[in-house]
């Protein structure tokens, strides 16, 4: 599979290498990964040493809040957007933490395309060795409409392959009846809630009975544990209809 992704980026976008990773979003909006997909040309030390600088990734986070964008940048840009930053120490800290871990590897450009669709959070990034062939705003257009077919593929086989449940048979919710589900497993009350995501109180308490009533969950509060169990496993056959919110 990682052959003929390589085959069809290669045909569209030149690149030296290649990583496709899955992953989550820790508390800090900084991506883990969780799941090598695929690599090309890439070592085994590069992926062993992102989790020390994770943290310090600005691309990588803004990725994780708006995995939709395709970004492109080189090891300069790193420097730069920390300068910017004029006065901030932690600013520059960061940006050399980046750059050097990227220059210590060979890479100078970098592009990186991703989803986060109903299998999760995945991506696709594209490095250039030469600091002066810079990806272009053409090979961007490209990896905006290849890269999420290349890893939907990825992710159904993985799933498959580990016999995870497809996401048809997945979690039932809108993404504002998720933040609900969230909230109140975190304990926050109906009202707090209703305050925080401009809704009454009255939908919010029907959205929560709602999803515990998915959930089987009776004579006890929701808890996180009760979310991701029930993301890991298919729900019973039978089950209301979910509620649109506006």
């Amino acid at each position: 599979m990682l052959d003929v992704a390589v085959e069809e980026l290669s045909q569209f976008v030149r690149f030296d290498a290649m990583l496709a990773g899955a992953g989550t979003r820790d508390a800090d909006g900084a991506v883990v990964i969780t799941q090598v997909l695929g690599c090309h040309q890439i070592a085994p030390a590069f992926i062993a040493e992102y989790p020390a600088v994770a943290g310090e990734d600005v691309v990588g986070q803004l990725f994780a809040a708006y995995p939709r964008i395709v970004q492109t940048i080189s090891v300069d840009d790193y420097h730069a957007l920390s300068e910017r930053e004029t006065g901030s120490v932690a600013g520059g800290r960061a940006g050399r933490m980046i750059a050097n871990y990227l220059r210590k590897h060979g890479f100078e450009q970098l592009m990186l395309a991703g989803v986060d669709n109903s299998f999760g959070l995945a991506w696709i990034t594209l490095y250039r060795h030469d600091a002066d062939d810079a990806f272009t705003p053409a090979d961007a257009e490209w990896a905006k409409h290849l890269v999420p077919g290349i890893l939907y593929r990825w992710q159904r086989a993985s799933c498959q392959r580990q016999g995870v449940e497809l996401p048809s048979r997945l979690l039932p919710l809108t993404t504002r009846e998720m933040q609900i589900a969230i909230m109140s497993a975190q304990g926050l009350l109906p009202k707090t809630i209703a305050d925080r995501l401009d809704l009454s109180t009255s939908t919010v308490r029907e959205v929560i009975q709602n999803i515990r009533a998915r959930l089987g969950i009776s004579g006890r509060k929701m808890t996180a544990d009760d979310l991701e169990r029930y993301i890991a496993a298919p729900p019973t056959k039978r089950q209301p209809p979910p509620i649109v919110l506006p």
